[in-house]
């Protein structure tokens, strides 16, 4: 089974790097989005449901903590794992039901 990823990111740079490293190491993205109402949209439109969202928190419209809210108010198991430059978000995140958190920028080797 190849894990299916949704990233959420207002960079879109990000977004293509961070496919290109999935999609490289055999994991399949199966959308991205650059805001939390994208996302929101976005991940309700998935069947089935991506098996993890990589999310950032700094993001128009919704925050990645109203984000996260909404997807696991749709789907009470998704995993979502946090990787922002906020580290102030961090404990609420985890404590909220984030699988995750990464801090930004972090080494990708």
């Amino acid at each position: 089974m190849v894990l299916r990823i949704l990233i959420v990111d207002d960079e879109r740079p990000i977004i293509e790097v961070l496919i290109e490293i999935f999609e490289t190491n055999g994991y399949e993205v199966v959308g991205s989005a650059t805001s939390g109402e994208d996302a929101l949209s976005k991940y309700a439109s998935l069947s089935p449901y991506p098996d993890i969202v990589i999310m950032d928190h700094r993001l128009p419209m919704k925050t990645g903590l109203e984000t996260m809210r909404g997807i696991l108010r749709m789907d009470p198991s998704a995993r979502v794992l946090f990787v922002s430059a906020d580290s102030s978000i961090r404990k609420n995140a985890l404590a909220e039901g984030a699988a995750g958190f990464i801090l930004k920028p972090f080494d990708m080797t």
